[in-house]
């Protein structure tokens, strides 16, 4: 169980690293697609969009490594709670918060 609630404590901080790594480089081609940092200022133009992505794809991929990193320190710590189900529960929760 420990395994199992591990990998699915670590698939958010993961996907942001991976989401970071991808679009700082190369933003999604489609500013009026379903994917990627969209706000109205973000699809003005597409200097404006590969900026907003190289800046939120740099934030991501930080934010992911800091949340691996914390994710790991607490699922260890936590290994042998009692309530380690409801703690790694609560961690999923507070990773997309």
């Amino acid at each position: 169980m420990f395994i199992f609630l591990s990998a699915c404590s670590l698939l958010v901080p993961l996907s942001m690293i991976i989401l970071g790594y991808t679009w700082k480089d190369k933003p999604p081609k489609d500013r009026q697609g379903s994917s990627g940092y969209r706000t109205t200022m973000s699809r003005m133009n597409d200097e404006t969009w590969r900026y907003a992505h190289r800046c939120w794809g740099w934030i991501n991929f930080v934010l992911g490594i800091i949340l691996v990193i914390l994710s790991i320190f607490i699922l260890i710590l936590t290994k042998d709670d009692t309530n380690f189900e409801m703690i790694s529960v609560y961690l999923v929760f507070l990773q997309l918060g």
